[in-house]
């Protein structure tokens, strides 16, 4: 039997993840200089300049994890949304989800394009915009989980888990408890919950459109 274009869409969100944490992995062994895990950001992957060193190829693993990431997200966004259809409520809810994630891909994508040495408004606007709207995404989408009655609640709380890990990330970059959770390893907890809550709803789906 032909996999549906739903089904695809799941392993898009698996593959956006993968994309990610692996191209970023490879950066991290080519930074000049050494890269800190726990001390230096996502951001410091995608600037051009490092160390004095010009790290051309730095900045384009971080432009393709970034970019590539935000590219499955727009199929797999479409995939879970034909999950919510039952009721007007998760009709609303599931739009609203997926409308908010989708225009946090396009930022996504910017966010590396705008190299923060060069670019540091542009890269900044970008990766607050970011944060914010794939938390709003996944909040509305956990909601709906909540409300579905045959979709495991599971699912809900692993996405409430991560809106609070990004909304306290949020907070920090607006200056607000910074010192706690502004840091570079508070960000990888993020980024990571991120790429987690798109693994696990992935799997999901492709035990869903089967």
């Amino acid at each position: 039997m032909t996999p549906s274009w739903k089904r695809y869409g799941a392993y898009f969100g698996i593959l956006g993840g993968i994309i990610f944490v692996v191209v970023t992995f490879i950066a991290m062994l080519t930074y000049p200089g050494g890269y800190s895990f726990l001390d230096y950001s996502f951001s410091s992957l995608g600037q051009t300049v490092i160390n004095s060193t010009p790290s051309m190829l730095n900045y384009f693993l971080f432009v393709t994890a970034c970019t590539g990431a935000a590219v499955c997200l727009i199929p797999f966004l479409f995939a879970i949304r034909t999950e919510f259809t039952e009721t007007t409520t998760l009709k609303v809810l599931s739009w609203l989800g997926t409308i908010l994630a989708l225009a946090a891909a396009p930022n996504l994508s910017a966010l590396s394009l705008f190299a923060g040495n060069l670019f540091p408004t542009e890269h900044g606007l970008t990766t607050r915009l970011f944060f914010i709207l794939i938390m709003l995404g996944i909040l509305f989408y956990s909601i709906a989980i909540v409300m579905k009655k045959d979709y495991e609640n599971i699912y809900a709380i692993i996405g409430f888990v991560v809106v609070i890990i990004c909304v306290l990330h949020i907070v920090a970059m607006f200056g607000i408890m910074s010192e706690l959770f502004g840091t570079a390893a508070w960000q990888k907890l993020a980024v990571y919950a991120l790429v987690l809550w798109s693994a696990f709803q992935g799997y999901k789906l492709l035990k869903v459109f089967q």
